[in-house]
């Protein structure tokens, strides 16, 4: 199998110096430009710990606990929606059946949570392997990569929280991504899919790696995509045909669309949805955002590449698409913000270097000569 060349340098270490002095403006700009424009981000009405007996958490919890008695998912689906007030008019509003009807199925509901776990160690594992053969040097990388990433993970432990669809897609998601990163192409196509049937929010990433297939000219892979594809659109239609016969006359609807144009301060929101961030004050997700940007625009692999475009597809649907209380949406890409943001720091010496001012140049080599000590 073979393997990517180690990394040494990002992509910042070739621009002329009138070239980096511009992205460091751009990055002041948008730094300055997110802590002006965004507000402090709304509450997470909807990841609602179950003992508040309202929001997502809690609708899927009473869903599993019917399932595992042995109720059809349609049926208390649409019955616990109408009873916890949700709207019904749209079929957007109705989850298909994974992961509950999963996790319902099982012996116990602590069976689901260890395959969520398991999923996201083996995506760590990746994670940690993949980036190690771009940077052997694991204590620059590698290393800080796992510490930072157990924030998005956080609610694989925390209360029920484990049971909302976002954080299983968004750890097989991330999964994929790994996948690609140790030259696993097949299972990273497979994993991606499997996002998709898990939470249809993990569409967008589908496309792009189909996309990629057929730009990369890849025949077995782009198959994988397209059959995967088709039969999460049979899985759809199914759910959609189902759906339709149980939305009552009397049902409503959200009031505003999803199209929001929510812009920089819902892209905040959502990047926030962090076990590291979530506590503490919104600036440091303005800095959060931007240097993980930075990092990910410096990452001049074929892997950083993917990673990269996966987030620039997100932050510009979220910037659109997405209400106050859909936040939440943030757990599907909470973990690949790790993977700009651990890169952030090489990126900034390089840009900097670039730039040609002096007292960084000399700073920044007197850092590295440390690291390569």
């Amino acid at each position: 199998m073979s393997k990517t060349p180690p990394q040494t340098s990002t992509g910042y270490a070739r621009l002329l110096p009138w070239q980096a002095r511009a992205v460091l403006g751009a990055l002041v700009f948008v730094v300055g430009f997110g802590l002006w424009a965004s507000p402090t981000p709304p509450p997470l009405c909807d990841v609602a710990e179950e003992g508040e007996k309202t929001g997502d958490v809690f609708l899927y919890m009473s869903e599993i606990k019917r399932i595992h008695a042995g109720e059809n998912y349609y049926r208390v689906a649409s019955e616990e929606l109408v009873k916890q007030g949700y709207p019904t008019k749209s079929v957007f509003n109705w989850r298909t059946p994974l992961p509950m009807w999963l996790i319902g199925k099982m012996p116990e509901v602590m069976v689901g949570r260890l395959i969520l776990i398991f999923a996201a160690a083996v995506m760590l594992l990746m994670a940690f392997e993949a980036t190690a053969r771009e940077q052997p040097n694991v204590y620059r990388l590698a290393l800080p990569l796992v510490v930072i990433s157990i924030g998005p993970l956080i609610p694989c432990f925390q209360g029920n929280v484990f049971v909302l669809t976002e954080v299983w897609s968004g750890v097989v998601m991330a999964l994929s991504l790994c996948a690609y990163g140790v030259n696993r192409r097949f299972l990273g196509a497979s994993m991606g899919i499997a996002a998709l049937f898990l939470r249809e929010l993990a569409l967008p990433y589908c496309m792009l790696g189909l996309a990629l297939a057929v730009w990369e000219r890849r025949p077995k892979e782009s198959l994988t995509w397209i059959i995967g594809l088709l039969g999460w659109s049979a899985f759809y239609a199914l759910h959609y045909w189902k759906v339709s016969h149980l939305i009552t006359a009397d049902a409503h609807s959200h009031a505003q669309s999803w199209i929001r144009f929510g812009g920089t301060s819902f892209v905040l929101a959502v990047t926030q949805m962090n076990g590291w961030l979530v506590l503490l004050p919104v600036w440091v997700t303005v800095l959060y955002f931007a240097f993980a940007m930075l990092g990910f625009a410096g990452w001049n692999t074929a892997w950083g590449v993917r990673t990269g475009l996966t987030m620039c597809l997100y932050i510009v649907a979220f910037s659109i698409v997405g209400q106050e209380f859909n936040r939440y949406w943030g757990l599907l890409i909470a973990p690949l913000f790790c993977f700009g943001a651990v890169r952030a720091p090489a990126s900034l010496i390089d840009l900097w270097r670039a730039a040609r001012m002096p007292f960084v140049v000399r700073t920044s080599e007197s850092i590295l000569q440390i690291e390569n000590s």
